[in-house]
């Protein structure tokens, strides 16, 4: 069979609300929550490069107008993709989708249109990868845990994986070097920001509320850099407020033997 080039228009992430804060000012007057919320996954949607470019930083609600062309994720935020999709209501209905699969008032808020937008993803994955779905039976996998349920004993505090730490910061926090709790600051252009170490060694920023794996990319978010060297600028204080960079921390305590080298 002869084969043939097949052509195909990349994708890229396109994220719903333009660098330009001085929009939402009222409703997210803290620079620090605007960017981490503009970053939530629920403000996100993958385009075609081409158009991607094209949109720059027009507002949402000129956005939306050329969004109907797209597909079906973004397309819907347009208000008359739903005349062109007949299906998609009963799609919305069957899924239980129907209060996030739609398009939002000109006035809705960033925060109104980022959680529903995140509540569709989350319920989406959890249609697509469910054990039932793929052919499975739960009594096939019993150790199987689904990571979208939220049982009614769910609380704010964060789960622990009994799984061997892999960021330095966990290892710090498993060795006892560090305690679930403590705060550490990072300064940038004289400003503070404050993270509290969680008990798994994940981080949560103070000013938004949004957990992190590491300190680096709760790092790149202050700093806003695509890379940051985390346990260099993220530091704990000192019994009389001297702060002490996370590095430099970590390397005293395999200097006394109290944290071994992590393997390569």
């Amino acid at each position: 069979m002869a084969s043939r080039d097949i052509e195909v228009n990349p994708l890229s992430l396109k994220r719903l609300f333009a660098n330009k804060p001085e929009r939402h000012r009222k409703e997210v007057p803290d620079s620090l929550q605007f960017r981490s919320m503009r970053n939530q996954f629920g403000a996100l949607v993958l385009l075609p490069a081409s158009d991607n470019a094209s949109f720059g930083a027009m507002p949402l609600d000129e956005k939306v107008v050329r969004y109907g062309r797209q597909n079906v994720l973004v397309g819907v935020l347009n208000r008359d993709y739903h005349r062109n999709f007949v299906g998609l209501r009963e799609f919305a209905k069957e899924n239980q989708v129907e209060a996030f699969l739609r398009p939002f008032s000109p006035k809705a808020s960033m925060a109104e249109i980022t959680d529903a937008r995140q509540n569709l993803y989350l319920r989406l994955c959890a249609r697509i990868w469910s054990i039932s779905h793929i052919g499975l039976k739960e009594s096939d996998l019993p150790s199987f845990r689904d990571p979208f349920a939220v049982s009614a004993a769910a609380t704010d505090a964060p789960v622990v994986d009994k799984v061997k730490p892999k960021t330095d910061l966990a290892r710090m926090v498993a060795a006892g070097i560090l305690s679930p709790g403590t705060r550490i600051v990072l300064s940038y252009r004289d400003r503070d920001y404050w993270a509290v170490i969680c008990p798994d060694g994940r981080v949560r920023l103070e000013a938004t509320g949004a957990v992190y794996t590491n300190v680096n990319d709760a790092g790149c978010l202050i700093r806003e850099t695509r890379t940051c060297d985390g346990m260099k600028f993220w530091c704990v204080l000192d019994e009389d407020g001297t702060r002490i960079s996370l590095r430099a921390r970590r390397d005293a305590a395999r200097e006394a033997g109290t944290l071994t080298a992590r393997r390569r």
